[in-house]
Formats: C-alpha cells, sequence, structure tokens
C-alpha cells in the first residue's frame, strides 16, 4: 500500500512542476499576451528544424523589438539569421547546423513594450524524428474548391429535376399539389435525412478550413465533428422530444374521452352515437381525431375500424390497448358503459403513475449530470496538475524491469501533454453522447429521447475545455 502511495505522491509532484513549466507570463498586470505558440506546447514534431513561434500583442503600448529574445534550449538565438522578430511575433528556423536532436527542448521568449512592460512564455516540445506525422486527408482540397463543385453538382442536379418536371407537366400535366395530396412527405426527411446532408457539408468544410490552418487551436478538428453532429441530430432530437410530449397529451386527453364516453353511455346513447356527440364538443387535442372518427361513423364504418384508425396516428401503445379493449366490449355487448368506465379509470390511473414516474426520475438524472460533471472535474484537474504523467519512469518498483540478462530498465513512453489533452476531450465526448442515451433510454425507455441530453453535454464539454485549455 505504501509504495502506492508514493507513486501518487510522485505523479502529482511531478505533474505540478511539469505544469509550471509548460508556459508563463510576466507579471499579471502585464499588458502584454502571448498566443499561438508553435509547436504546442507539450507537443511531439518529427521535424529536426521545426519551425519555432509565438505572437504576442500589447494594447496599452507598441512592442519594442529591440527588447525581443528568443532562448532554445539556454541559448540564446536572438540576434541569428533565422530568427526573424516583428511587432507581432518572433520565429526562429533553427539551421542544419544546429538542428535540435531527439528529445526535450525549452523555449523562452522575453518581450518589452515601449512603456517599459515585460512579460515572457516559457514551454517545452519533443522532437522524435521517427515519428509518424498524421497526414492531412484533405491536403489538397480548399473551400474555395468544395463550394465550387458543390455548387456545379448542385445546378447540376436541379437542372435534371427541372427538366424532369417539366416533362412530366408537359405528358401528364403534372402538379405538385396533386402528387402530395396522395403522396405525403416522411416527416424523416425534414428531420434526418436533410439534415444529415447539411451536417456532412458542414463536417467536409470544417475539416477543409482547419487542416488550412495549422495554427488553429488543438481542439479544432474535434469542434468540427461536434457541431457536424450537432447539426445532424438537433432537428431530429427536437421531434422525438416532441413526439414524446405529443403522446403524453394525448393519453391524458383520451383517458377524459373514456369517461366522457362512459357517461354518455350511461345516458342512454349508443357507443358510435356517443363519438358522434362528443366530437361536437371537444377542443383539445383529440378534437381532429375525434371529428375523422365521427365522419367515419356517419360512413357507416365499424365501430372497432373507427377506434383502431383514430388510435393509430397517436403512436401510443396505451391507447391502443384501451381502444382495442372498447372495440371489443362494444361487440361482445352487455354492461359496456360500466367497462368503459372500469377501463376510463384504469388508463387515468395508469397516466398519473406515469406522470409520477417522470418526477422521481427527475432526481436520478440530476444525479447522471453530476456524475458527468464529477468525471470532466476529475479529468481536467488530471490535466492541470499531471501534464508529464507520461514521463514517468516506474522501474523502481519493479514494473519497469528488463529480464536479468539486461543492464538497463524500461522506460514509461512519453505522452505528450497535448495529446492528453485531445485524448481527455475526446474520451468526454464519447461519455457526452453515451450520457444522452443512457439517460434517455432510463427515463423514456427509448435512447432517442435522450439526445437533446447528449447535445447538451457535448456543449458543456466543448465550452468547458475551450475556457480552460484554449
Amino acid at each position: 500500500m505504501r509504495p502506492l502511495l508514493f507513486v501518487i505522491l510522485l505523479i502529482g509532484l511531478l505533474g505540478v512542476s511539469g505544469s509550471l513549466a509548460v508556459g508563463h507570463a510576466g507579471a499579471a498586470t502585464s499588458p502584454i499576451v502571448f498566443s499561438a505558440a508553435t509547436p504546442a506546447p507539450g507537443s511531439v514534431v518529427s521535424s529536426s528544424t521545426p519551425t519555432i513561434q509565438v505572437s504576442y500583442s500589447d494594447s496599452a503600448s507598441p512592442i519594442n523589438t529591440a527588447d525581443v529574445s528568443i532562448v532554445v534550449d539556454n541559448l540564446n538565438v536572438t540576434t541569428f539569421e533565422e530568427t526573424t522578430i516583428t511587432a507581432s511575433h518572433v520565429t526562429y528556423v533553427p539551421p542544419t547546423i544546429l538542428q535540435l536532436k531527439n528529445g526535450l527542448h525549452n523555449v523562452t521568449v522575453y518581450v518589452a513594450d515601449m512603456a517599459g512592460n515585460t512579460a515572457s512564455l516559457s514551454w517545452n516540445f519533443t522532437v522524435n524524428t521517427s515519428a509518424v506525422v498524421p497526414s492531412n486527408p484533405l491536403g489538397g482540397l480548399k473551400p474555395l474548391t468544395i463550394l465550387f463543385y458543390v455548387g456545379i453538382v448542385a445546378a447540376i442536379c436541379g437542372g435534371a429535376f427541372g427538366g424532369y418536371i417539366l416533362f412530366l407537366k408537359q405528358t401528364t400535366r403534372f402538379t405538385f399539389r396533386r402528387y402530395f395530396a396522395t403522396h405525403s412527405v416522411e416527416k424523416s426527411v425534414f428531420t434526418l435525412y436533410i439534415p444529415g446532408a447539411i451536417a456532412f457539408f458542414v463536417l467536409i468544410m470544417g475539416l477543409a478550413i482547419v487542416y488550412s490552418n495549422p495554427t488553429w487551436p488543438w481542439y479544432s478538428v474535434d469542434v468540427v465533428f461536434v457541431a457536424a453532429t450537432i447539426v445532424a441530430l438537433l432537428t431530429f432530437g427536437i421531434d422525438a422530444r416532441r413526439e414524446m410530449l405529443r403522446i403524453r397529451a394525448f393519453e391524458r386527453a383520451f383517458a377524459q374521452f373514456l369517461f366522457e364516453l362512459a357517461d354518455a353511455m350511461r345516458g342512454g346513447l349508443d357507443p358510435a352515437k356517443s363519438i358522434v356527440e362528443l366530437a361536437k364538443t371537444h377542443t383539445n387535442i383529440l378534437q381532429k381525431p375525434l371529428k375523422i372518427a365521427s365522419d367515419g361513423i356517419r360512413l357507416g364504418r365499424p365501430l372497432d375500424a373507427v377506434l383502431n384508425d383514430m388510435a393509430r396516428p397517436m403512436q401510443s401503445p396505451l391507447i391502443r390497448r384501451y381502444a382495442g379493449l372498447i372495440a371489443e366490449a362494444t361487440a361482445a355487448g352487455g354492461e359496456t358503459a360500466l367497462v368503459v368506465y372500469r377501463a376510463a379509470k384504469d388508463m387515468d390511473d395508469f397516466v398519473k403513475i406515469e406522470e409520477e414516474r417522470e418526477k422521481q426520475l427527475l432526481l436520478p438524472v440530476a444525479v447522471i449530470y453530476i456524475a458527468f460533471a464529477v468525471l470532466m472535474a476529475v479529468l481536467m484537474a488530471l490535466l492541470y496538475i499531471a501534464p508529464s504523467l507520461g514521463q514517468l519512469n516506474i522501474s523502481f518498483i519493479g514494473l519497469g524491469t528488463l529480464p536479468k540478462s539486461a543492464t538497463t530498465t524500461t522506460q514509461v513512453p512519453r505522452l505528450a501533454f497535448s495529446t492528453l489533452k485531445e485524448r481527455f476531450f475526446e474520451l468526454m465526448l464519447i461519455n457526452a453522447l453515451g450520457t444522452g442515451a443512457i439517460i434517455g433510454a432510463f427515463t423514456e425507455g427509448r435512447a432517442r429521447y435522450g439526445i437533446l441530453h447528449s447535445l447538451a453535454l457535448l456543449l458543456a464539454t466543448v465550452v468547458a475545455f475551450v475556457i480552460l485549455f484554449p
């Protein structure tokens, strides 16, 4: 137990010292602000002559370029021919004769303005010439090129569609009003397919823009995927939520309708006549279904078919069950009014139980949100206090020792701080999607009812990481 506590303490101490070494600015009151350090702090580069650059700005006074200096591995390279200093940035490209060796390298930049304010920034990165640099999958594409080709494809498709419609008008007297009167458009076209196509376009455009700007923040690619996910699922999630609320409203109204139907039948009306009379007075969400059912009865349709047709568009298994029960009771005869009343009472109790259950589930949902927040806080704490976890050698406790025939010990491979941030960020994004799906399945029995929860957690994750780790 004691070695484990010692390891945890050592990790914390190394993390604190590493986080202090990643970067710092001058006094808190200095108006000089640093940005866009390249290579990124804690990153791994494969080139032995990388471009070292950092930008700075000053809101109080112009930068004094004569007082800007850059130190690389304790070597002042300010006056080197390969160093460029301007009022907005400093750039140094190591010459071949001074190329960087594999390993960790430190950079410190000192800046002063005309008013005498000073500031400094220190960071480190690792050179590993054997590292594989991920290639740009969209390297040959530019945003304007994508727009141009999308415009050409849209024009061709639009011309072909317009020509086909013109042909139909000339040969069959085609009109959109007549077509859509007999061919209803599926709701999924507007809630899923069209947003999915737009999301794909946003993804391609976003990746092309991000890959063409390599100095953008480390989370840019992930933000593009998050934006595409939100575009693709937001409409579907809102529609799923509205559908759930609509079903709940139908169930409450149908239970009340059954009470009124039982009272009408007790007054001496048969079920069919009762539905016709109730259709004249209903003004709630059942007004349209009752009007359709009343018209069907007037046309001579059987009561069971009318009730089934009335319940089908409501998409509620509970309503279909009790509508079928009423249809069977009326077909069998007997004390139908009593059966309808008992069915109304049972359905009303069931609806009230469901509403009470939803209220009681608010606390577990809040607990899931709190657990998500706690996990994010833990990961961010690790990023703050332990940016150098990958540099720890644990061979002293016997976990990294080579066989006795060897004379060296195994070093734990170094994990770059930027990679650690990115992996934690992606972990929280995946966790956000899964947590929302769990909430939907837990509260309503279907994962799609938790899409809005997933999107909310995605946005919260992005905002937290952007604010805390810009």
